[in-house]
């Protein structure tokens, strides 16, 4: 099934890579921990429904538990973007080569991109 990049007229501007339409869970390790789901995902960052209590600015550890892979996605350090309510924009900074190369797996599987 073919997906089409995300439309977000708000922040599309400052983004870097192409987002994809996606909906799966995710661990956010740090100050504060929890869980949300993943929309809106590309190689820069992602988009968040989560009732964690971020504020812009705020750094983690993100586990992506993408549905075709057993293991995580580990997104060593990314940082709040923006917030909204329930939702928040996080940019990914540091992210091992292999879970890099997971990360671009996924989105070619799931969107059909060529990285």
């Amino acid at each position: 099934m073919e997906r089409e990049p995300s439309e977000d007229n708000t922040v599309t501007e400052q983004r870097q890579h192409v987002r994809y339409h996606v909906e799966f869970p995710a661990i956010f390790a740090g100050d504060p921990s929890g869980v949300g789901i993943v929309y809106n995902l590309g190689m820069g960052g992602c988009k968040v429904v989560s009732d964690l209590p971020v504020k812009i600015g705020t750094r983690f550890t993100v586990h992506l538990q993408t549905p075709e892979q057993p293991i995580a996605i580990t997104i060593q350090a990314a940082t709040v973007q923006w917030t909204l309510k329930h939702e928040f924009g996080v940019e990914f900074h540091e992210m091992l080569e292999q879970e890099r190369t997971r990360l671009g797996q996924f989105l070619a599987t799931q969107a059909n991109v060529v990285p």
